[in-house]
């Protein structure tokens, strides 16, 4: 049978239906505690069968876990040699919840509401998500927050480090993190600057997280918090040699994140620099090209462009879900940028699936 007359697969709607249940799949094992107990065992190489693993979970035989267990295999969360089951390197890194980099709290709040979702469909209709979803939204905030800290702490060092070999990190640095959320990003610059300040900006309740952080590491007396709406609050700085914009701006109505651009960049003034960090979707089309040069004429093009951005996709999704915001483009940050006296210098990756963009001033003191 050739291509022209093979049967049309329906392996696309299998693998979304599909992907229903393997989220569930992998919260199940984290509640369970099936990569915390595989971990305990790693050590020794020979790993759990799967009457070991039940006893070690607490449940009550073998036969539901190795259920579990075999599909965690087959989606590369867990490998299988003989009867016994072995981390992978993924899940020994992210899944563990003693792991540094844990992202083990974040599959639980990532996804946002969890009824959000059911009333997608209505979203989209009305541009808007109920107002129960966004009130449930700022309750979730301070876990959703607490679940970001690991992966954005080795994010922010990698910047700390990337802004000292251009020569933008100055001794004693200011900072100012519009969002600081977990404050993972305050930490991480702090910790190479230790002389710095940071102006930890954040809604009343998620603010007690990031002072929290910085208390953990004994920095406190270097941030100076303050509560409120990022756009608008008085700030006790004219001007910051950084100004941290993480995961932020896609959560916005478009007017709103444009708005908290410029005031990145007027604080960040001819000399500082506003970091962007974010799940950017693939740039719009204009006459058959998208902004970011791909062709968007042919349709097998730009759905490889798509294709791409999955990840970036499915994450705007989940702000349409739960919040105004409707995600954020490259070519909307070169625009904003522009329209505020700035240009977006340069983007690199310190970290996979997490985008940094440098953003400063047009004048010659900071181009120079």
């Amino acid at each position: 049978m050739n291509a022209a007359t093979a049967p049309v697969s329906p392996a696309p709607v299998w693998d979304v239906i599909n992907g229903f249940t393997s989220y569930w799949a992998l919260s199940a094992a984290l509640d369970l505690g099936v990569f915390d107990a595989l971990a305990k065992e790693a050590d020794t190489g020979t790993g759990l069968d799967a009457a070991q693993l039940a006893a070690a979970i607490g449940a009550v035989g073998p036969g539901p876990v190795t259920v579990l267990a075999e599909t965690l295999v087959a989606l590369d969360l867990l490998t299988a040699v003989e009867d016994r089951f072995h981390l992978t390197p993924a899940a020994e890194r992210f899944l563990v919840s003693t792991a540094p980099a844990s992202m083990a709290a974040l599959v639980r709040y990532s996804p946002g509401p969890p009824n959000a979702w059911p009333g997608l469909a209505d979203t989209v209709r009305t541009g808007a998500p109920e107002p129960t979803v966004t009130a449930d939204l700022i309750e979730l905030y301070p876990a959703l927050v607490r679940a970001t800290g690991p992966t954005q702490a080795g994010v922010a060092k990698a910047v700390a480090a990337e802004l000292e070999r251009r020569g933008w990190w100055p001794e004693q640095p200011t900072v100012v993190d519009l969002g600081c959320g977990s404050g993972a990003w305050l930490t991480g610059l702090l910790q190479s600057r230790p002389n710095g300040q940071v102006i930890a900006v954040d809604l009343p309740n998620v603010l007690p997280i990031a002072e929290q952080a910085a208390t953990d590491i004994g920095m406190r007396d270097q941030v100076i918090a303050v509560a409120g709406d990022y756009l608008d609050v008085t700030l006790p700085v004219a001007a910051a040699d950084v100004v941290v914009l993480a995961h932020v701006l896609r959560a916005e109505p478009t007017d709103r994140a444009q708005q908290l651009l410029a005031r990145a960049v007027e604080l960040a003034g001819a000399d500082g620099v506003v970091v962007v960090v974010d799940y950017t979707r693939p740039d719009p089309v204009r006459n058959g090209i998208g902004e970011d040069g791909e062709d968007g004429g042919g349709g097998e093009d730009r759905s490889s462009v798509y294709g791409a951005a999955r990840h970036e996709l499915l994450l705007s999704l989940t702000m349409l879900a739960s919040t105004a915001g409707l995600g954020v483009t490259v070519a909307d940050l070169r625009s904003w940028a522009a329209a505020a006296g700035a240009e977006l210098v340069d983007s690199f990756e310190p970290v996979p699936r997490q985008h940094v963009r440098l953003i400063r001033s047009r004048t010659p003191e900071a181009t120079s």
